[in-house]
Order: C-alpha cells, then sequence, then structure tokens
C-alpha cells in the first residue's frame, strides 16, 4: 500500500509539473487555420485555361491576366502601361499567342482591359455578385511570377488579411499569399465557390524613407563607371555604376517575400468594367 501511494504521488507531481505547459503551449503558438478541402487546386480546372501570361518583350516586364465573360482580358495598368497593343503578347497555358487591338487603362485603380482582335472558345472566369467579405476568407490566384517559364499558371493559396486605404484613397485587399512580381492582374478568387472578389496588383516589400531617397539618387546618377545594358529587343542602354546598383538592389527587394500582398477590390473591378460598357 505504501508503495501505491508512492507511485501515485510521483505520477500526481508528473501531472502538475506537466500540465501546465501542455494546456498553455497551445495558447502561445499561433497555427493557420488548416485547408481541409483541395478546393483550391480544384479551382484549376476552370482558371488554367482562363489565366494568361502577359508579357512587354521591349520593356522585358510581365505580368497575369484572366479571361472576363466579355471576351477581354483584365490585367493590371501598371502591367502594359506606356504600350501600345503591338508591344503586348498574351499567351495562354498551351503556348497560343493572341494579338491585342486594343489597350484600355484605369491607372487610378490599376486596372487594364486588354481587347482581342479574335474571339476565344475558352470559359471565363465568373465575378463573384457579393461584395463584402470576411477577413479570414480563403482566397487563391493563379499566375506567373517572374522567373517562371512553365506554359501552366502557378496556384498561390492564402487568407484576406484586412484591408487599408492607399494614398489616393482607394481601399485595397491585404492578403496573406506568396505573391511576386508577375502576378499582378490575376485573378483574386475566393476558394470556396472559385468566384473572382478581386485583381491582385502588388507585394508589400517596404524600405525606410532614406533608403528609398538612397534608391532614387542612385537612379539619378549618371557619372562613374559605365555599363552598357542590352534589353531582350536587342536594344542597348549605357548606365552609370550606382544606376547599376540601384537596379540590382530594386530586383533583390522585387524578391523579397513577406507573403503579404495586395488586391484591386471587387467593387472597383465592377466599376471599371461598367465604366467601360461591360456588364460585369
Amino acid at each position: 500500500m505504501k508503495k501505491k501511494l508512492q507511485l501515485y504521488g510521483i505520477f500526481l507531481v508528473f501531472i502538475l509539473l506537466v500540465f501546465p505547459f501542455i494546456s498553455t503551449s497551445n495558447e502561445q503558438i499561433p497555427t493557420s487555420a488548416p485547408m481541409t478541402t483541395d478546393l483550391a487546386g480544384r479551382s484549376g480546372n476552370v482558371a488554367i485555361p482562363s489565366i494568361f501570361r502577359v508579357i512587354i518583350p521591349r520593356l522585358n516586364r510581365g505580368g497575369t491576366g484572366f479571361l472576363h465573360k466579355s471576351g477581354n482580358v483584365v490585367t493590371a495598368a501598371h502591367v502594359v502601361a506606356s504600350c501600345s497593343p503591338n508591344d503586348i503578347k498574351v499567351i495562354d497555358f498551351r503556348g497560343q499567342t493572341y494579338v491585342i487591338d486594343k489597350v484600355i487603362i484605369d491607372e487610378n485603380i490599376d486596372l487594364s482591359l486588354l481587347k482581342l482582335k479574335e474571339k476565344i472558345n475558352i470559359p471565363a472566369l465568373e465575378i463573384s455578385p457579393n461584395e463584402n467579405f470576411a477577413i479570414g476568407l480563403q482566397v487563391s490566384t493563379w499566375g506567373y511570377p517572374e522567373g517562371y517559364r512553365g506554359l501552366a499558371p502557378l496556384l498561390m493559396s492564402g487568407y484576406l488579411s484586412g484591408s487599408e486605404v492607399d494614398d489616393k484613397g482607394i481601399p485595397r485587399w491585404v492578403v496573406n499569399a506568396a505573391i511576386n512580381n508577375g502576378n499582378s492582374g490575376g485573378p483574386l478568387l475566393e476558394i470556396e465557390k472559385g468566384k473572382v472578389i478581386g485583381v491582385v496588383f502588388g507585394k508589400l516589400a517596404p524600405l525606410p524613407q532614406y533608403i528609398e531617397s538612397a534608391l532614387r539618387a542612385s537612379k539619378d546618377q549618371r557619372s562613374g563607371f559605365v555599363f552598357t545594358k542590352t534589353y531582350p529587343d536587342g536594344k542597348k542602354e549605357e548606365i552609370s555604376e550606382a544606376q547599376v546598383i540601384e537596379e540590382v538592389l530594386q530586383y533583390l527587394r522585387s524578391q523579397t517575400q513577406l507573403v503579404i500582398g495586395y488586391g484591386v477590390m471587387i467593387g472597383d473591378l465592377k466599376k471599371f468594367l461598367r465604366s467601360n460598357n461591360i456588364d460585369p
């Protein structure tokens, strides 16, 4: 009996010592809500044929676009800014290139419509009729991040983290997902229904103000060592040593992944389409 009491005592001490750590550990370690279904991947059945790589060879620039039911390709304005229709190549997941007839841009909300010369027999992505979404909503996007050379778009998924108002007073989605250069213009999809709730247009890569100023000064500096930069179309440009450093640093900055991106809200997307006489 005495031995049993000793064993019970040891067991009780063990529980009292260890249980507090077990009970508080789950409270101290933040965990994301599990993705309990494969809905994000299944959306690819519709999304992949409807997603396009948008490239501007002359400017060594690119992004993503998606097909709207009007037959137009929606993308981000900054992807095709200062471009004529002849500058832009739109390529689908099979490698087929489409000719652009007209470019419509709204720089204020960073949206653009690419009107194609021919009709495409591909199912378009549907825009959600809803405009109110809860923070924490699971979302995804398909696109062509910079450096990726495959034909089919890549899947990125995450959550609506919140919203903020930019310097122009325009509200934006803040998205917790691996959004990189090249994803701009891709659809922001509600995973549950696979409908468009916004358009990806950027990522968060903040720098202190004095670093921003130093980069701008480097970009304007033309003295010192000169390097000849060759563009993809063969055009050459002489840039200074400071400008080379500025370009390298900006590129490295663009590759910094904080897993936070921005999206145009669905209300602004619908207004943009209606302003161009297109039913969302």
